[in-house]
């Protein structure tokens, strides 16, 4: 693997880039995103920022999320995949990065495939912590803006600093973003505490139905297309629904299942000590330890069963 030093000098190298979000963004990946964005345009490199799919609105409190393009235009010297465990996760893009002949990719999954031509793998909390270690090898300024990113990023990854992922490290970076103008308790406001009416609907709707399995050591909840229809939220609403039911006393693995097409369902794993990482890699998917996700086709029951029956294996 590249080293981080390696990594800047040859960044710094390039003439125009394309910084690319995984599909279902989430705050890591386009926080990491958007601040090496701009610390490498500081540096005089041309660089954009793409995801396949939009941005969800609630990240619009700051101004980076907003210009985020949906499409690769144009000619790039280097495509940058940002916080992307495999080359499918890039959406769209995908066929365009892997058709490139000079690919990066910037990650913390420890599932990372290692699908660009130069990898730099480090497993941590967040992304956006190796961003900051690579800012700063590029020596450029991580002004107020970039700070608010790359914490945006932090935040969301960790739960707001929740999860077992959280290192003294991770501590110890979150307060020198602070001090150089993040504003944590904005940022919570928005990513943690914010929410519309329609949100709240479905989130009643869907704990009302949670299911228990493994004598109540695994937990599941379902977003169903219906659900999304009936109350009016958007999929992207239903960030943090895992977290709830981790509380739960006596669960030791959370599952959400969204249906996202017809027999078609996105997976979403968090525990507390066993190895969802092996459990998404049965099914093609992969992550972290504690936190990961998969797809899986079938009938909606089937899915359930699939799922629950490889989470009992790994419990304990």
């Amino acid at each position: 693997m590249i080293s981080l030093n390696g990594l800047a000098e040859k960044l710094k190298g390039e003439k125009r880039v394309a910084l690319i979000c995984h599909i279902r963004p989430d705050g890591d990946s386009l926080g990491s995103a958007a601040a090496l964005c701009a610390a490498l345009e500081k540096a005089g490199v041309e660089a954009e920022t793409y995801c396949s799919d939009p941005v969800p609105e609630k990240f619009f409190f700051l101004e980076q999320f907003r210009s985020v393009k949906q499409k690769l235009e144009g000619e790039y010297s280097a495509l940058i995949a940002m916080d992307c465990a495999d080359i499918y996760r890039l959406g769209d893009a995908a066929a365009v990065f892997a058709a490139h002949k000079n690919t990066y990719s910037i990650d913390h999954h420890v599932s990372n495939s290692r699908f660009a031509k130069i990898n730099y793998v480090y497993d941590c909390a967040a992304n956006c912590e190796n961003v900051y270690k690579l800012i700063r090898a590029l020596k450029v300024d991580a002004d107020k803006n970039i700070c608010n990113l790359l914490l945006t990023g932090i935040s969301t990854d960790t739960g707001n600093f929740r999860h077992k992922n959280v290192t003294p490290e991770t501590m110890r970076i979150a307060a020198d973003l602070i001090e150089g103008g993040a504003d944590l308790n904005n940022i919570y406001y928005y990513m943690f505490s914010a929410q519309s009416s329609r949100r709240a609907k479905l989130f009643g709707d869907v704990m009302s139905r949670i299911r228990y399995f493994s004598e109540g050591k695994t937990a599941v909840i379902s977003v169903m297309l219906s659900d999304l229809k009936q109350t009016g939220a958007k999929a992207d609403e239903t960030e943090g629904f895992i977290d709830f039911i981790m509380g739960i006393e006596g669960v030791e693995v959370g599952v959400c299942v969204m249906e996202i097409s017809a027999y078609k369902f996105k997976i979403s794993l968090r525990s507390k000590k066993a190895d969802v990482n092996a459990v998404a890699g049965i099914f093609g998917g992969g992550g972290h330890v504690l936190a990961s996700g998969c797809q899986l086709q079938g009938e909606y029951e089937e899915v359930i069963d699939k799922i629950t029956s490889a989470v009992n294996k790994y419990l304990d």
